[in-house]
């Protein structure tokens, strides 16, 4: 989970302006712990929205100053998904940029059988 919060801090600061803020919520929604990273860049183009995920796929801007792989989106989702979760990017509805969704399942709690209880 460190590795796939670190690539989208990075991703944040790659794509959003210098000084913009980072904001990052988590909570419980039913049965999942739900985490999202919100930037306050230009947002993702809705033609490179279905792939930010896959291998090397970068999003095209002539104004970006750091170059990446395209590895970091797609690490993320390796992660997410082996630990059971889903990941997905949309564009914020309150203002201009990205937020990334983070879905874990949470383990439904199993009651011990009587005999095992003090």
């Amino acid at each position: 989970m460190e590795q796939v919060l670190f690539n989208l801090f990075d991703n944040a600061a790659k794509y959003a302006p210098q000084g913009s803020r980072i904001t990052v919520t988590a909570r419980h929604e039913d049965d999942s712990a739900v985490i999202r990273v919100f930037d306050e860049g230009e947002g993702i183009p809705g033609a490179d929205l279905e792939r930010i995920f896959d291998k090397f796929y970068r999003v095209r801007r002539s104004d970006r100053q750091r170059a990446g792989t395209g590895l970091g989106l797609a690490i993320c989702r390796g992660f997410v998904e082996s630990m059971g979760g889903s990941i997905t990017a949309a564009n914020r509805t309150d203002r201009p940029g990205a937020v990334f969704t983070i879905r874990l399942p949470v383990p439904v709690s199993q009651k011990l059988p009587a005999e095992a209880l003090p």
